[in-house]
C-alpha cells in the first residue's frame, strides 16, 4: 500500500487533510489505534509546517504526505518546501520543570517521538523531509 496526499499551507484546510489521511488508512484496513497515532503525528507536523515554515515565502507553498505500508509498519513522509528547519535539532523539553518554568513549544514533537518507532529528518533541496515510522501491530 502506498498513497500520496498533497495540500497547500492553509490552516483552514488542516481538518480536511487529516480526514483524508484517516479515510485512506481506514479504506486500507489500518487499525483505529494506529490511525489515531498517525492523526496526532500528522496534526503536529503539519501545524508546525503551516505556522512556521512559510514565513516570508513568495510562492504558493505545498505539503506532500506520502504513506507506505510494509508488513508491520507505516512510513509516513512529510515533505514541504518551507524554510530549512530540522525539527529534531532542538533539545527535548524538560518534562520535570514546572509549567511556568518551561519555554513554549517542543511538546508536540516530543509526542511524535513517543508514538513513533523512528523519526528522521533530511533537507532535500528545496524540501524539508520528515520521515516517521510507526508500528502497525
Amino acid at each position: 500500500m502506498r498513497f500520496r496526499i498533497e495540500a497547500t499551507h492553509d490552516r483552514t484546510r488542516l481538518g480536511e487533510l487529516l480526514q483524508s489521511i484517516d479515510r485512506a488508512l481506514a479504506e486500507r484496513g489500518v487499525a483505529r489505534r494506529v490511525r489515531d497515532d498517525v492523526r496526532l503525528v500528522a496534526e503536529e507536523v503539519l501545524t508546525n509546517a503551516i505556522d512556521h515554515g512559510m514565513a516570508g515565502s513568495r510562492h504558493d507553498p505545498s505539503i506532500v504526505v506520502e504513506i507506505a505500508r510494509s508488513a508491520h509498519a507505516l512510513q509516513v513522509e512529510f515533505r514541504d518546501d518551507g524554510q530549512p528547519f530540522d525539527p529534531l535539532a532542538p533539545p527535548s523539553p524538560d518534562l520535570d520543570a514546572g509549567i511556568l518554568e518551561r519555554p513554549l513549544g517542543g511538546l508536540g514533537l516530543h509526542l511524535v517521538r513517543e508514538v513513533a518507532e523512528a523519526v528522521s529528518y533530511r533537507r532535500d533541496e528545496p524540501y524539508n523531509v520528515l520521515c516517521v515510522v510507526m508500528r502497525t501491530e
